[in-house]
């Protein structure tokens, strides 16, 4: 989920646009300032610049067997504006080199991105659930929908669900399982999401502002006990912290509660990392600071948080994920985002 000045923007045309004037690792001063005090310990996950990812950010986490396994938004290998890549790690501080998990096809209109991964298991499968996009109206009308795609493994091979039913690598006929409620010529659409499986069913979180676009995001929660089949609607709208844009779900057990991570004042100088907690996962409370303004990096975007790989928090401290400028530079340009990570306590 990208933002821009708190108003939600067609985030993946956005993308597109900005690298198309600016160019993959193009280094473009708007604002800047130090970067944050070292005592947070910040590490570089994905060195998107460096690594020829162009940028990196809405981290998907999943710790399995003492190995971390991050699933993240970058650019697209071709034609199409993004793809899913994937790092793993033992230890949280070395990382393999990005490869690609997913990308799109972009055929016919439609298909456009692969972008803003979730991914959970369930009944035997790993189900990665991420933004990607169609045409409303040609030539520059879009709207953001949610997609599938499943693995055996963790690490992949993922196949596209299509419209046929079937599960495929970069189908041309890939399956929108979840569509903006209105269809809009303006406006950003449906998604990103956060996926849960709890008591036998999917939980999903995504927003979607396409009931008025004027209006921003509005948040939903759906649940399914079929990974392809999901019923939106206006009345599973639920209530979330105000100036909550970007936020990660998981389940703690333990205590019985859902944790949001937020990070709040996404793409702003004043960008901080909180939580909040629901006993339902649809009203929430609210925030509680973890890292507050001045120590989290300026322009953070796009948070991910650890969990096991049916979205359970892990019983310790949690690696927290997300996009910001290059090498931490404070710079704010867009679409120049390394993917980053902390260390934090467990709620």
């Amino acid at each position: 989920m990208r933002m821009s000045s708190e108003k939600h923007l067609s985030s993946i045309a956005i993308i597109a646009l900005s690298l198309a004037l600016a160019g993959c690792g193009s280094r473009v001063m708007l604002r800047g300032s130090p970067p944050p005090p070292v005592s947070w310990n910040f590490i570089q996950m994905v060195d998107a610049d460096a690594d020829a990812t162009c940028y990196a950010y809405g981290p998907s986490i999943i710790k399995k067997d003492g190995v971390y396994h991050v699933f993240f938004c970058s650019a697209g290998p071709d034609s199409t504006w993004d793809a899913v890549r994937y790092v793993h790690s033992t230890d949280g501080k070395t990382w393999s080199a990005p490869t690609i998990m997913l990308r799109a096809s972009g055929a016919n209109g439609a298909d456009l991105a692969a972008c803003d991964p979730s991914v959970v298991y369930y009944q035997g499968f790993y189900y990665m659930y991420y933004s990607s996009a169609y045409s409303t109206a040609p030539p520059n009308s879009f709207q953001t929908v949610i997609q599938v795609a499943r693995a055996l493994n963790i690490d992949g091979p993922y196949l596209t669900y299509t419209q046929r039913g079937t599960w495929e690598e970069t189908p041309t006929d890939a399956q929108i399982i979840i569509k903006p409620l209105v269809t809009r010529t303006v406006g950003y659409g449906a998604g990103p999401e956060a996926v849960v499986v709890h008591k036998g069913e999917i939980l999903l979180w995504y927003v979607d502002d396409s009931l008025d676009p004027n209006a921003g995001v509005k948040p939903f929660m759906l649940k399914s006990t079929n990974p392809v089949s999901w019923a939106p609607s206006a009345s599973n709208g639920i209530s979330i912290p105000s100036n909550t844009f970007s936020f990660d779900v998981k389940f703690n057990p333990t205590k019985n509660q859902f944790i949001m991570t937020n990070l709040v004042h996404t793409h702003a100088a004043n960008a901080y990392l909180a939580r909040s907690f629901s006993g339902d996962g649809r009203y929430w409370n609210t925030l509680t600071t973890i890292i507050d303004v001045g120590a989290f990096p300026d322009y953070a975007n796009n948070v991910g948080a650890a969990g096991d790989e049916t979205g359970n928090t892990l019983p310790a401290s949690a690696l927290v994920a997300f996009g910001a400028p290059y090498d931490l530079n404070g710079f704010n340009v867009w679409g120049q985002w390394d993917l980053y990570g902390v260390m934090v306590d467990g709620p």
